[in-house]
């Protein structure tokens, strides 16, 4: 029996490694005969980086220094795939796990880390990239990125605000106008972005009223950052000459879908797809009697595009039973049951416990979780 495990992370307790090693760990207390292969899933978000590089042989990963969404020196890395394409994982740069969450300040935060990370890969003689701009903690619509590619910003007065200092979200206020000669050197640089976010830049559905708020942004904030985006997007639109801003996307990663997109004509791409192609995820569910996939908490919006949605398409396709485990169920979870699902489990155990109390108990209630289905699968078996 070829038992295929394909999990997300159960962000903020487990990572996609550690999910599989648990489900792995407890199936293996009954079915230590089958054929196990893990793989670590990711949709563009935190985790791209190690989910391309646990499979492809050629993968090189580099190391360089850029800063944090607050401005700070850290360490982070991108990765080659091949002779030209670099992988690039914004979580690694501009992540909200980078932000201790009582130090998350919004209008402070910055995007020049994805920059300093795309003009290194570029430097080294990528000629094609894969941007993977899922997790962030910015919302400056890509003004720190694109200052660090060599774009140059000015205030009403004419001065050149980029060259004093790192811009971040509050800086919106003052761009003026732009100048773009300084990156011509990306001119034929292909940029694939790989999200699932299909939101508007702008609006009650784009990136600051829907993705904002988990930022760390107040009410107050929200309002004036859609301000300064808005502000910022038109005048965008206006210099280049292109409609953008409502396009599907565009409001991925607080607005560096749309800066890429418009500044560097990056296309989109699904997430969980171009990821699952990298790893060949397909050939691996095709070859597997059984799936099991899962993430942190399952409910409707899981259906909405969501990597379990990635695993789901290939294992409808070739009829494979697929059983999802799930950190917490929540409303509308029995939704996926119409999209070819065997069965979901879910490993929380009690309902009254406080995340913080489910955490310490995360692993354990996991493999208990596998060993359970082992048991019913083993029955199953014997049938």
């Amino acid at each position: 029996m070829r038992i295929l495990i394909a999990s997300d992370s159960f962000k903020g307790t487990l990572s996609s490694k550690e999910v599989a090693l648990c489900i792995e760990e407890g199936l293996k207390k009954i079915l230590n005969e089958a054929e196990y292969e893990k793989v670590i899933l990711a949709d563009g978000g935190e985790g791209t980086l190690e989910s391309v590089c646990s499979i492809l042989k050629d993968c090189t990963i580099f190391k360089d220094e850029v800063l944090n969404p607050l401005g700070e020196k850290i360490q982070s890395q991108y990765a080659f795939i091949d002779e030209d394409t670099a992988l690039i994982e914004m979580a690694k740069s501009t992540g909200l796990t980078l932000v201790d969450e009582n130090k998350r300040d919004i209008l402070n935060s910055t995007s020049f880390g994805l920059g300093q990370l795309i003009a290194h890969s570029v430097k080294r003689g990528a000629k094609k990239l894969i941007i993977g701009i899922g997790g962030s903690a910015t919302n400056d619509a890509g003004l720190g990125m694109l200052q660090a590619l060599g774009v140059k910003f000015f205030d009403k007065h004419n001065i050149d605000i980029s060259a004093q200092r790192v811009l971040k979200a509050k800086d919106l206020a003052l761009v003026d106008s732009f100048d773009i000669s300084e990156i011509r050197y990306l001119r034929d640089i292909k940029i694939l972005i790989a999200s699932d976010v299909s939101n508007p830049l702008c609006g009650k559905e784009g990136a600051t009223y829907i993705f904002a708020k988990q930022k760390g942004a107040t009410q107050e904030q929200l309002i004036l950052l859609e301000e300064l985006i808005t502000k910022f997007a038109v005048l965008c639109e206006k210099r280049l000459i292109k409609k953008t801003k409502d396009e599907a996307g565009s409001g991925a990663a607080g607005g560096v879908g749309f800066a890429l997109h418009s500044f560097l004509n990056a296309k989109f791409s699904s997430g969980i797809d171009t990821i699952s192609s990298l790893i060949n995820l397909e050939d691996k569910i095709q070859k597997a009697n059984l799936v099991i996939t899962g993430e942190g908490r399952v409910d409707e919006q899981t259906t909405y595009g969501k990597t379990i949605m990635g695993v789901l398409k290939y294992t409808k396709k070739y009829d494979k039973p697929c059983i999802v485990i799930a950190g917490s169920l929540a409303k509308g979870y029995e939704k996926l049951y119409a999209h070819g699902v065997t069965a979901i489990f879910d490993t929380t155990f009690s309902n009254n416990l406080s995340f913080e109390e489910l955490k310490v108990s995360s692993k354990e209630n996991l493999v208990s979780t596998a060993y359970n289905i082992a048991n019913i699968l083993q029955l199953k078996l014997k049938d």
